[in-house]
């Protein structure tokens, strides 16, 4: 199985890049966001950074 992130800084255009390119590819595509709890989520959303903690459950979604 191939996966490709697309990796950047907030506001640079990851989900526009990678919704153009798996469509381009065929391939499906996940909005890594999605993969957050609900809390980092709401501390994104209010402009709170993430701490390395608040990032593991997100990492183990990712991995798996």
């Amino acid at each position: 199985m191939t996966v490709l992130v697309v990796m950047g800084v907030a506001g640079c255009g990851k989900s526009s890049v990678a919704d153009l390119l798996s469509a381009r590819l065929g391939w499906s595509y996940m909005e890594g966001d999605s993969l957050h709890p609900d809390a980092n989520i709401a501390k994104m959303e209010s402009g709170q950074p993430l701490t390395d903690e608040d990032r593991w459950p997100w990492l183990e979604k990712v991995a798996a």
